[in-house]
């Protein structure tokens, strides 16, 4: 496995400024596509630009390509490619080397990462293949494209969501963060959410703190009875101590929260707590 750094990017692959002379200058019909490419989409703006670029100044850095039966492959060059393309060119300058297969996918991958922003589900594809194709564990991503494991965890979760949410995600509708959130959810719950996020433009905190508040009222108690419980030792203890009380009932047992404006409050609390104490368990030592 050749160990290629995100922090070098496509330049360890054929050295540092000034580049490789091109190879020759070969047909622009003679190149195919690189199957592992991860970028789908293409911003026709920056093509137009790039194109205009070509036609002034030339190409400037030759395109990749590897010898492949009667033709080529592209390695990397593919917005130089299709700007060539829609100049009319014949003929494109090109570098010519010998690679793998999985040296065409980590090269398509880091190119990409490093210089054209890939949207998240194209990154979590590119990932994804490196790890089916070639067996990769997350390990050997994390160190070997440069992401935190956890990064890389999370890129490949996100290929679990639902059809609707990766399309809101591959069109930046959804960020990467909001998507983090939501991979954990039920799939009629993910897209709903999603929609909200569209909807009502939520950050990521603000579909956090929602969610939070969404469960927490799913934890609280339905029974009137309790409810009513609830609210009358709500109000005995606030009357009592006094200080703001909340009674929630968890999973397992209860919760009582109690907040005190001043420090004195709570203070005396502690200490008729402790006096309490201290005379019930006088009564006790005395009945021995």
């Amino acid at each position: 496995m050749a160990k290629i750094s995100l922090g070098r990017g496509i330049d360890s692959l054929y050295g540092e400024e000034p580049r490789e002379e091109p190879s020759s200058s070969i047909p622009v019909a003679s190149i195919h596509p690189n199957p592992y490419q991860p970028r789908k989409s293409f911003s026709p703006e920056a093509l137009e630009e790039l194109a205009t670029s070509m036609k002034r100044h030339g190409l400037l850095h030759p395109v990749m390509v590897m010898k492949k039966g009667a033709g080529y492959t592209l390695v990397s060059g593919e917005r130089r490619l299709r700007a060539a393309e829609s100049l009319g060119w014949t003929d494109i300058p090109a570098i010519i080397k010998n690679f793998t297969d999985q040296d065409l996918l980590e090269i398509a991958l880091v190119e990409n990462l490093k210089r054209s922003d890939l949207n998240p589900i194209e990154i979590a594809t590119g990932l994804k293949r490196l790890s089916e194709e070639f067996h990769w564990t997350q390990e050997n991503l994390s160190e070997y494209i440069g992401f935190k494991r956890s990064t890389v965890a999370n890129y490949l979760r996100i290929l679990d969501l639902q059809p609707d949410v990766i399309t809101a995600v591959t069109l930046g509708q959804v960020t990467f963060g909001h998507a983090k959130v939501l991979s954990p959810l039920p799939p009629e719950e993910q897209v709903r959410w999603m929609k909200e996020i569209i909807a009502k433009d939520l950050s990521i905190r603000g579909l956090e703190e929602r969610l939070a508040k969404r469960l927490k009222k799913r934890n609280e108690p339905k029974d009137e009875s309790m409810i009513d419980w609830i609210r009358e030792n709500n109000q005995s203890l606030e009357r009592s101590i006094p200080c703001k009380a909340r009674i929630t009932k968890q999973k397992k047992g209860w919760k009582v929260e109690l907040s005190f404006n001043k420090m004195e409050g709570l203070e005396a609390m502690v200490t008729r707590l402790a006096d309490n104490a201290e005379e019930k368990q006088k009564g006790f030592l005395d009945e021995k």
